[in-house]
């Protein structure tokens, strides 16, 4: 019979039972037996230690481990902060916040350890269980806000992680009880000892790597949780330890006089209230140090949420909004333009480093090289927003179009056209209806002036038509009159075009160098044109912005602010005016324009903000300021500053910064901002200060009602988050309207610092308005407002929807019906103004959507599937509310998709509906073209589809894996696909197990394995290796890195396995190569672009034919 009780082997039926009142709660410690000898417990009671003692070593082991991760987090990552002062300043003041507000982990966690070591009795057991259930079923209520698990499946989804909880912690808690009891043996108990700590490290990282920055709930859960496993540690440390006479034993018999336990219940509360005292203080010491915070906010997962107590005891202070002084150029003008005419071609999507004069490799640009050669190359030039409708307005206006029209100024901006026609010039624009195709309806007035130019071709055409416009208009006007012509070329803009002349290659930055080719070959066509015409003209040639091929993640542009989207060739080139030279420090393009106004003597308007590039182009430009430079950048999320060779990137919403050397690091890949902070902080200051800046000069431009924002209004409705308390503060404005406006702003920019401000709002504004937004965006914040469920009953479909989308977007979908029928007027098939949703709100509706699971949503989401900005957002909604309904158009779009990001967007929800022979055919055709499907393989894997899109069996599959290192013979099937020929491609999915890049080789064999003799028994290992026949052979290189990758060759004509037919290929792989999957497809040509739409010029002088040139005055 096995023991359970005690020591000994047998009870006698006549003996004293032991007690079973396990979890009873004793009044005083068992008394040492009578010889004194040391004794083992056999079971700990609940009063053997009084809860106070297990309370106070917890917090004491808390405050350890917050003090380990604190110095952990500084030496791991001390390149980010700038020395040894930074991780004092954290333990000095980021410490003792934490550990105050670690008191009531501490409390819960002593009470936990006590049911767990208890858990061998009913109640010590049941009392585990429920801890664990209500930890787990508060995390799952977290979590479950998020797109996949809302509305009605939120309460079974929380009640199920709680059940699971509370069963897996009632059956374990004995031998959680047994682990922490008292052992004769160390060996044992100092398992459990690292074993506590192990799983507290595990913890930590799970908490650092997994879904950074998303799902909150999650990873304070995890730091929580972390904190409840610290008081196990002094338990386990001392539970093998004996009881001896004289001592006050504990529940695990520990040698532990009263004296020392009252020693380190002192210690803790001593602590604890130093900690509390002091922690005003310190978050208010703390508050300038960002990048100790930036530090600790993003690599300590625990220490964190400190971080985040201490911004709400001492927030920062508020922006200065002191107008910045920026660099307008110097008093009077450095070079003289007078009497010239002015060209300016600008090429959509140029990157400057795919242009010769700039660097590159490729003979892209012949026309621009030989230009730069006599002119003025200003090397380090940048876009303002690279989106060509914000640009292009920025160029021809002098100021960052993008603050401005989301604030709603800048209508009325004079551009550069408009200027040169009120002093005599004659002004014409050739250049495409897509230069406004982004955000249209916020260019309405420019846009319908047409940039102020008296003559407009506005039609797509190709460079070598826009050469020959020039050269009609040109020959129609009077040779004595002044010309400012603005020719914008379209060829690089995606879809990326082959041009034969230009035979770069087939994938698309290939393709793209050619389109930059056949671009440079039209703009060598203007030019001759107009020297021709106008020898003396001034030739400025630049792009609109630049153009990303996965250098930071991404494809295309308008989506960041790094070197290969914002950073744009210039070359000015003059006859006889410039010397050749080259100028290194950062310029802009809204330069240009007083540039030019000043160089022609022109006075220089008020709300102009560019600076006067003169003495650049002079060579007179030799301050050490000159040197610097200035340069800003901004997308909807990001922001740029740039001075001499830094560059400091921004995430605007989280306020996140990084600081780049350019001259060292072109690719931006290495943050300087710990070891060169103090730049950093002067870049940040200044780049806060050019973001409150932008109205200031946009005063006389406010509309007349409510005009005379406040300027923290002004960045608030411009997006900037740091402005939300200054907004707040509006609140308690006598105007009403500023009150309405700031309470809209709020609703918008969702930033839980103002939540107390709106509760004021909420109960004491007169305004119904401001007290609608109030309610809003406390909803929005998660802090639920009666008085919007109210507003969904409202009469103004304005407030309703505003209501069904802040509720939906907190998982509640009482409100769906109004929110889809919002969408539907904008993306449905029966809609026809698309005008009534800004692509941001469209973002965030089809995000609510997908977060309440609207299946009454399918038939409009699948419609707005035709939006190509709205595309991948909707897909992912789609796999959200998870109606198999949706497959087959997300199939039908899949198969016809150009836009890379789209692709995976649109592969990765059918993968999440369970689809899988439809995925067949495209992945098949995605695999096959110049540049393949990212992740396509996993994607085949994940949808079991492997096999039938050029992938081994499973069997085959398996043995690739495990002998590709060895050398492996594997079976395929080249599929078939339309427009195909006979070329193949290999593409596999590996990874490199160490810091070095590796190989695989793949290819036919030189014989064929026979199964039956070649395998053992079983049929998978192979007994000897297979040859590869070298004629056969591509080689595949991995690079370094954790994560798997996906490479690609294509294989030799030797192959004679055509589609259609079974193959048998030979694998090997270098010895730090992890093989995951291999696939053979066909070669095949990207999709084809679609054909232009049916376009009518405009009325009022714009499109009109070529026979038909303006006539002279």
């Amino acid at each position: 019979m096995t023991n359970r009780g005690g020591e000994g082997a047998h009870v006698p039926p006549a003996a004293p039972r032991p007690s079973r009142a396990k979890g009873r709660l004793a009044v005083s410690a068992p008394k040492p037996d009578r010889d004194g000898a040391s004794v083992v417990r056999p079971r700990a009671r609940t009063g053997d230690l009084p809860l106070g003692w297990r309370i106070a070593d917890g917090y004491l082991a808390i405050g350890v481990f917050l003090l380990v991760e604190l110095v952990v987090v500084g030496l791991v990552f001390r390149r980010e902060l700038v020395g040894l002062h930074e991780l004092t300043l954290a333990f000095w003041k980021l410490w003792p916040i934490a550990f105050a507000a670690a008191a009531p982990a501490a409390a819960i966690g002593g009470v936990i350890v006590e049911c767990a070591r208890h858990a061998e009795g009913r109640w010590g057991r049941i009392g585990l269980a429920l801890s664990a259930a209500g930890f787990a079923g508060a995390v799952a209520f977290g979590v479950s806000t998020g797109r996949l698990l809302s509305g009605p499946l939120r309460a079974p989804f929380v009640g199920i992680v709680a059940g699971v909880a509370f069963a897996g912690a009632f059956v374990l808690g004995p031998l959680v009880a047994r682990a922490l009891a008292p052992k004769p043996r160390r060996t044992f108990s100092l398992g459990v000892f690292l074993g506590v700590i192990a799983l507290m490290f595990a913890v930590e990282l799970v908490n650092l790597l997994v879904l950074p920055r998303l799902y909150p709930a999650f990873h304070r859960g995890l730091a929580l949780l972390v904190l409840l496993l610290a008081p196990f540690v002094p338990v386990a440390w001392d539970a093998p330890r004996r009881v001896r006479p004289g001592a006050t034993d504990d529940a695990e018999g520990a040698i532990a006089p009263f004296g020392m336990k009252l020693a380190r219940a002192a210690l803790a509360l001593g602590l604890f209230a130093l900690s509390a005292a002091v922690a005003p203080s310190a978050a208010e010491r703390l508050a300038p140090a960002d990048n100790v915070r930036l530090v600790y906010l993003t690599r300590a997962p625990v220490l964190a949420n400190a971080v985040e107590i201490a911004a709400a005891l001492s927030p920062p202070p508020p922006l200065d909004d002191t107008p910045l002084v920026v660099n307008q150029g110097q008093a009077g003008r450095a070079v003289d333009l007078a009497g010239r005419d002015i060209v300016l071609v600008t090429i959509d999507a140029l990157r400057a480093d795919h242009v010769g004069a700039y660097g590159y490799g490729r003979k892209t640009t012949p026309t621009i090289d030989a230009l730069a050669a006599e002119g003025v190359v200003f090397e380090r030039a940048y876009t303002p927003t690279p989106h060509t409708s914000y640009a292009v307005t920025s160029l021809m206006t002098g100021k960052y179009i993008r603050p401005l029209v989301l604030q709603g100024l800048g209508a009325d901006s004079e551009t550069w056209a408009g200027q040169l026609r009120r002093y005599g010039y004659k002004t014409a624009a050739f250049f495409p209806p897509a230069v406004f195709f982004i955000d249209a309806e916020r260019f309405g007035p420019i846009r319908e002036r047409g940039l102020d130019f008296e003559y407009r071709k506005v039609e797509f055409a190709s460079a070598d038509r826009r050469a020959k416009q020039v050269e009609t208009y040109l020959d129609g006007v009077d040779k004595n009159a002044r010309v400012f012509l603005w020719v914008h070329l379209f060829e690089p803009h995606e879809p990326y075009e082959t041009h034969p002349e230009h035979p770069f290659g087939d994938r698309d930055i290939d393709r793209y160098d050619a389109e930059i080719a056949a671009a440079d070959a039209g703009l060598g066509s203007i030019l001759a044109t107009v020297r021709a015409r106008r020898p003396n003209a001034v030739v400025i040639v630049s792009a609109d912005h630049g153009e990303e091929f996965q250098d930071h993640g991404g494809r295309y542009h308008g989506t960041t602010v790094y070197e290969e989207q914002v950073r744009v060739p210039l070359v000015v080139h003059a006859p006889g005016l410039f010397a050749p030279r080259r100028v290194t420090a950062p310029v802009q393009l809204v330069d240009l324009l007083p540039t030019v106004l000043s160089g022609l003597d022109i006075p220089r308007p008020a709300r102009v903000r560019g600076a006067d590039l003169g003495r650049a182009l002079a060579g007179t430009a030799t301050s050490p300021e000159d040197a610097r430079g200035f340069a800003f950048a901004e997308t909807e999320t990001m922001t740029m500053l740039a001075r001499g060779s830094l560059r400091l990137v921004c995430a605007r919403r989280i306020g996140a910064c990084a600081l780049y050397d350019v001259e060292r690091d072109p690719a931006e890949t290495r943050d300087l901002s710990g070891a060169r902070a103090a730049d950093m902080a002067d870049m940040r200051n200044e780049l806060r200060g050019v973001e409150a800046s932008h109205g200031r000069y946009e005063i006389a431009g406010l509309r007349s009602e409510g005009k005379g924002w406040p300027e923290a209004l002004r960045r608030g409705i411009a997006g900037d988050a740091d402005a939300a308390l200054d907004v707040a503060a509006l609140l308690d404005d006598a105007d009403v309207l500023i009150r309405r406006k700031a309470a809209e702003v709020l609703f918008d920019l969702q930033r839980p610092e103002v939540s107390p401000t709106m509760r004021l709002a909420l109960v004491r504004d007169e305004d119904d308005e401001v007290r609608r937004w109030s309610a809003l965006t406390l909803t929005r914040l998660g802090e639920g407002a009666p008085r919007t469920r109210e507003l969904l009953e409202d009469r103004d479909p304005k407030w309703r929807r505003l209501a069904a989308l802040a509720l939906a977007e907190g998982g509640d979908g009482r409100g769906e019906d109004d929110l889809v029928a919002w969408f539907r007027e904008a993306y449905g098939k029966r809609a026809d103004k698309r005008e009534v949703l800004s692509f941001e709100r469209a973002k965030e509706i089809v995000a609510a959507l997908a977060k309440i699971r609207a299946k009454s949503a399918l038939p409009v989401l699948i419609a707005a599937l035709d939006d190509v900005r709205l595309r991948p957002h909707v897909a992912e909604a789609l796999a959200a509310i998870g109606q198999d309904a949706a497959r087959p158009a997300l199939a039908e779009h899949l198969a016809t998709e150009r836009y890379q990001h789209a692709r995976v967007a649109l592969s990765e929800a059918l993968v999440a509906l369970g689809a899988g022979p439809e995925l067949r055919a495209p992945l098949i055709r995605l695999l096959g073209v110049p540049d393949p499907l990212p992740n396509g393989l996993r994607i085949a894997l994940q949808a079991d589809v492997l096999e039938l899109v050029g992938g081994p069996r499973d069997r085959d599959l398996e043995k690739l894996r495990r002998f590709g290192r060895s050398g492996v013979s594997v079976g395929m099937v080249v599929p078939k696909s339309d427009g195909s020929g006979d070329a193949l491609r290999v593409l596999c999915r590996a990874r490199s197990n160490d810091d070095r890049p590796g190989e695989i080789r793949f290819g036919v064999g030189t014989r064929r394995l026979v199964s039956s003799g070649d395998r053992e028994t079983g049929g998978l290992v192979p007994k000897r290796a297979p040859e590869l026949d070298a004629r056969t052979a591509a080689t595949l290189y991995v690079p370094p890195g954790d994560k798997p990758q996906e490479v690609f060759a294509p294989l030799p004509a030797a192959v004679k396995v055509r589609p259609g037919q079974h193959g048998e290929f030979v694998v090997y792989a270098t010895q730090n190569v992890e093989l995951s999957a291999c696939a053979v497809v066909p070669l095949v040509a990207e999709l084809p672009p679609p054909p232009p739409e049916p376009w009518t010029p405009e009325k009022g002088g714009e499109g009109s034919t070529d026979g038909d040139p303006p006539q002279n005055p």
